[in-house]
């Protein structure tokens, strides 16, 4: 028994040294991976700081160019500004200018006379407004004799904003409508034109002409929104089988009013 317990002893220390002899060979081992995990996750650390600092320099670098380039662009704007020639306004030289396009469109050139006039309106004083509509009237006439009816119309609207008791702006607006097919807007115009010269005969004239051709462009105008009207209700009222011929419309004659019957 003695024997055997001295062995059991010797058995179990020397157990107990191979176990802390295993466990010294192993300890290094783990401290070894430990360091290297830490400086692992310590170099990540410093790489994403490096990326987000990289990505920080590059956004300054941006705004600092944007910024650069806007400086640029005002400067240039700047210089521009200071390259065109300022228009001093002065009624003696805008009159001149308008005389000059007087004279060109009695000879017939009437471009020359678009840029006088137009000049003339560059030169002439905001508060000039008579001359300005005058101008501007004139340009519609110039337009007219080219036949640009829709630049005459645009020139002789600004004529009526300047001064809207123009009668020649009226007249000559009216014209251009006339060409460009709006009889309800020719007329409109000339009886304007009418009410403001009663006496003038040939606008007595030319709205009772306009008059007969404006009520055509309604009728024309009102048959075509109820055929419209009429397709649109048609199709609402084929889902159920029907049509607006299902429907009579008569009028009562003591009230003029109408009353709708259905038919099969």
């Amino acid at each position: 028994i003695e024997t055997n317990l001295k062995l059991s002893f010797r058995m179990s220390n020397g157990a107990g040294k191979a176990m802390e002899t295993r466990a010294e060979a192993e300890g290094p081992v783990e401290n070894a991976k430990d360091v290297a995990k830490t400086e692992k996750e310590n170099s990540f650390e410093v790489e994403v700081k490096e990326g987000v600092q990289t990505r920080a320099e590059e956004e300054a670098e941006e705004r600092a160019e944007e910024k650069a380039e806007t400086a640029k662009e005002n400067s240039s704007e700047a210089e521009a500004k200071e390259d065109t020639p300022k228009i001093v306004k002065n009624l003696e030289e805008a009159m001149k200018m308008k005389n000059e396009g007087n004279s060109s469109f009695k000879k017939g050139e009437f471009e020359a006379a678009l840029g006088s006039y137009m000049h003339g309106i560059e030169l002439c004083p905001i508060e000039e407004s008579a001359q300005l509509a005058a101008m501007h009237c004139n340009i519609g006439a110039a337009y007219s004799k080219m036949e640009n009816w829709e630049e005459a119309i645009k020139s002789c609207t600004e004529a009526i904003k300047l001064k809207d008791d123009y009668v020649k702006a009226y007249a000559r607006r009216s014209l251009a409508y006339e060409k460009t097919e709006k009889p309800i807007e020719a007329y409109q115009d000339i009886k304007k034109a009418r009410e403001l010269a009663p006496r003038t005969a040939k606008f007595v004239l030319k709205e009772q002409e306009l008059s007969v051709k404006a009520k055509k462009k309604e009728e024309e105008m009102k048959d075509e929104m109820l055929g419209k009207l009429k397709d649109l209700g048609n199709q609402a009222l084929g889902y159920f089988g029907l049509s607006l011929n299902n429907f009579n419309a008569v009028k009562d004659p003591n009230t003029g009013s109408y009353n709708i019957q259905f038919k099969q």
